[in-house]
């Protein structure tokens, strides 16, 4: 043989070996750091992905969702946020998945297999220092439309305890479509389900609750991991406190039981810095006509201070298409805090920046969010398309941009936010009840007592039987 078509012969061989993709070798390795979380006994996934029998079984699937990027999921445009809780292929992992569903899924040689992950059935953070759980199981029809059910767990404390860490784990994570929880300490929750453990709505009876305002997202969506407090952002646990785990359940085809249990993580570090979680909104003006392809919903809010944005949760019901926050700078720029091109309800969930958007005084903080509520949105869930208005129900629609923000500032500057907040919220809704109410009680806990006076009646108008505020209005 020439030497010339032997060298071409050793290189064209030496190309057809790197050139083979095998499980063992190329694809357990993506499959075990991306997808197993889920994809396990007992997890929220409709099937395992821990062997090569379960991929092989699934390799053409596989290689379609991961194509479309619908596998694994995470619904931000990359170069819009950077966010700790990225989970996106790269396109040589995309290619090889590719290339080995091509060539018959190949198994490849044991040597080259990674070892299986093990998944301790212990809590992720260790041991908590206090376990709640669910004292009256949900039990969950067949079928029927998605339900949100209210847990009212009791915190037994002797004594106030720092938190630095949650970790929700339900029961049955298959049927539970995310899950937050509600600091309760006037238990006034207890007293809307007239003393049972749990009670019906995604939205509670605000006009007869007194919550905190929540400075943490305390939630759980199936893969999430619990996030760990920096030093001086644990919150406060009372005794004599409840916890309100609102769970969003889908029915399954057949009945389901639900529970779940709660570790709490305690410190000694005391809260130093004061978080606020302040949302963008206005459900009130949704009302999609039927056939529209193009609604949308916007939003603003002016910071008064100089804020860290820390994390952002985006939310619509099926109509949802295109989603977007940003934030208009004093100068006049643009800096884009999320945007989603392809909203799915299926995958929302927190976001974690890992590092904090800085925000100047002054900023204008935007949603501007899409809806299609016609044949052509799969996930519509009307055929054909009806109007659709704003509710809280899984087939009404929402629109909804969160942020956990923390004042650079030091001190507790949230009284500052709140009354910004509440004044942005009586621009768009004059008679809402907890608006006109809050900002009331926050003008007399300031010593202006003349100031919270129109408040107060007008959350007395709103809620004519509101005993918290015809009290107020009488201090």
């Amino acid at each position: 043989m020439p030497r010339f078509a032997w060298l071409l012969l050793v290189a064209i061989s030496g190309q057809a070996t790197k050139a083979a993709v095998t499980f063992n070798h190329d694809i357990a390795p993506i499959i075990y750091r991306h997808c197993a979380a889920c994809h396990r006994p007992g997890e929220s996934a409709p099937f395992s992905l821990l062997s090569y029998d379960d991929l092989k079984r699934h390799a053409s699937q596989i290689a379609d969702v991961t194509k479309r990027r619908y596998m694994p999921p995470f619904l931000p445009q990359p170069g819009y946020g950077e966010f700790i809780e990225e989970r996106r292929l790269t396109n040589t992992e995309i290619e090889l998945i590719q290339n080995w569903a091509k060539e018959g899924a190949p198994e490849g040689a044991r040597s080259d297999a990674p070892p299986v992950p093990k998944f301790s059935s212990e809590w992720p953070l260790g041991t908590p220092d206090l376990v709640l759980r669910v004292s009256e199981l949900y039990h969950l029809k067949a079928d029927g439309p998605e339900i949100f059910w209210n847990f009212v767990i009791p915190v037994p404390l002797t004594r106030a305890r720092w938190v630095k860490a949650v970790d929700i784990r339900p029961s049955n994570p298959k049927v539970i479509h995310h899950a937050s929880i509600i600091l309760d300490r006037s238990r006034s929750a207890s007293r809307q389900s007239h003393g049972a453990s749990g009670f019906a709505g995604m939205d509670l009876n605000i006009a007869e609750n007194t919550f905190d305002p929540d400075g943490t997202f305390l939630a759980w969506k199936p893969g999430s991991v619990p996030m760990v407090s920096p030093d001086g952002m644990a919150w406060r646990a009372d005794p004599g406190m409840e916890l309100i785990l609102n769970t969003h359940l889908r029915p399954s085809g057949k009945p389901e039981i639900v529970g779940a249990e709660i570790g709490l993580y305690f410190t000694d570090k005391p809260q130093t810095k004061f978080p606020l979680l302040i949302e963008l909104e206005h459900d009130g003006a949704i009302d999609i006509p039927p056939g529209k392809s193009d609604y949308i919903v916007t939003d603003e809010f002016r910071t008064p201070l100089d804020l860290n944005v820390l994390a952002v949760y985006p939310h619509a019901h099926y109509l949802g298409k295109l989603l977007e926050g940003y934030a208009t700078l004093p100068d006049g720029s643009r800096k884009w805090l999320v945007r989603i091109p392809d909203w799915d309800l299926s995958w929302q969930g927190v976001l974690h920046y890992k590092q904090p958007v800085f925000l100047p005084r002054g900023t204008v903080i935007g949603m501007r969010f899409h809806y299609d509520n016609s044949n052509r949105n799969a996930r519509n869930s009307h055929h054909p398309p009806k109007r659709v208005k704003g509710g809280s129900h899984a087939d009404d629609e929402m629109g909804n941009l969160w942020l956990q923000i923390l004042p650079v500032e030091s001190g507790d500057k949230r009284a500052i936010l709140q009354q910004a907040v509440m004044r942005r919220l009586i621009e768009k809704y004059p008679d809402n009840f907890t608006a006109n109410f809050n900002l009331g009680d926050l003008l007399l806990t300031q010593g202006n007592a003349a100031g919270a006076v129109p408040y107060f009646e007008a959350a007395c108008k709103a809620e004519p039987r509101s005993a918290l505020a015809v009290s107020e209005l009488g201090v």
